[in-house]
């Protein structure tokens, strides 16, 4: 009676013996609770993997969970074997993973496994493709691509400008346009260019490549051949050229020719050595200087000496234009000389004899003069 009223007053509705039990279970379970450890990190495994190509790792195949987080990368740092060949693949099963991380003297006790049972290891990855490399373009190739832009050029400029004139374009694209021209083979358009339309132009070229229609922006010097002077009508031997008998053309030559008057100034007066049609483009052997004397005839001949002007005759053996070298011969000894044209059947004689062929060339005798 007198414990019921103690339990009674007490008012936790426990017997006293009772509390005792509770209090010490507690206290045990905590004890328990503490006595266990807790597990360093968790490894939960992937279900496959694809190999790059490098040593297989622990964090290659698992997740790990740790609080420290240098433990947990080092933990995934472990190696633990090499991946299969390309074309194949190995399955791994979590025993062989726990026996690997033995030898690498990992304490398992310390950690805990979950997820996957197994592990699938792909082979590692095909090599990426790799990109085409760029083929050098030779000289030969290269020049064919600006001899295809360059035609293509005159054409345009034939069709917007003009169709007579003889258009010289000189292009020299850089490595990338030559490349991409070459691949296409074709112009498919052309733009640009400006008047006069001659020197330094910009164009704007399109061409078709496997990234369809391209736009290719260049510079190209743009130039006309100089006129060179052609007969406007047929001319016979000997006739002395005028300015109407001729007149400046242009011509589809590229380079200048030194053997070829451009300019009409240059012909006047000439006489000319054939006979020749109306069109011929003139060179340098179909003219000569107009003749001052003709073989045959008798020419005054002068020598000058210290202020005194001497003249005395003779007769022509040559042809001679003025200022030509002809030879002359005396009409009273017939003795040959060499005398130089200054006017029409007038000629001077050299202050030195000089040798020309087997004639021997002498200073004209005293009797010459008289």
């Amino acid at each position: 009676m007198q414990r019921w009223q103690r339990w009674k007053h007490d008012g936790t509705g426990v017997f006293p013996s009772t509390r005792c039990l509770v209090l010490a279970a507690v206290v045990f379970g905590i004890a328990a609770a503490g006595s266990r450890t807790m597990p360093a990190a968790e490894f939960r495994l992937r279900p496959q993997y694809q190999s790059d190509g490098t040593l297989v790792t622990l964090g290659d195949v698992a997740e790990i969970f740790a609080t420290d987080r240098q433990e947990a990368e080092a933990l995934a740092a472990v190696e633990l074997f090499t991946p299969p060949t390309t074309s194949r693949e190995r399955l791994v099963r979590l025993r062989e993973i726990q026996d690997l991380l033995l030898l690498r003297g990992v304490n398992l006790a310390e950690h805990r496994f979950s997820g996957s049972s197994q592990v699938t290891i792909l082979g590692g990855s095909p090599p990426a493709p790799k990109e085409p490399q760029e083929r050098t373009l030779t000289p030969s190739v290269a020049r064919r691509t600006d001899s295809l832009v360059g035609e293509a050029i005159v054409q345009y400029l034939q069709h917007s400008v003009s169709a007579t004139q003889s258009w010289k374009v000189d292009v020299a694209l850089n490595a990338d346009q030559a490349r991409l021209v070459s691949q296409s083979g074709q112009v498919v358009s052309i733009a640009g260019g400006a008047p006069p339309w001659t020197g330094l132009q910009r164009f704007t070229l399109t061409v078709e490549t496997s990234r369809g229609p391209t736009q290719l922006l260049l510079q190209a010097h743009v130039s006309l051949p100089l006129a060179v002077v052609v007969t406007v009508r047929p001319l016979m031997r000997g006739t002395l050229l005028r300015a109407a008998d001729v007149e400046l053309k242009r011509e589809s030559r590229q380079d200048t020719d030194s053997t070829l008057f451009y300019s009409i100034d240059e012909v006047v007066g000439k006489e000319i050595t054939q006979s020749i049609p109306k069109g011929q483009v003139l060179r340098p052997r179909m003219l000569r200087a107009p003749l001052l004397v003709r073989r045959g005839d008798v020419v005054t001949v002068c020598a000058r000496c210290n202020g005194i002007l001497v003249r005395t005759t003779a007769r022509a053996r040559d042809d001679g234009s003025l200022g030509e070298l002809i030879a002359v011969e005396s009409l009273q000894d017939r003795q040959r000389y060499y005398a130089r044209v200054s006017k029409i059947r007038e000629v001077e004689v050299l202050a030195r004899p000089v040798q020309a062929g087997q004639d021997e060339v002498r200073r004209p005798s005293d009797a010459m003069w008289r």
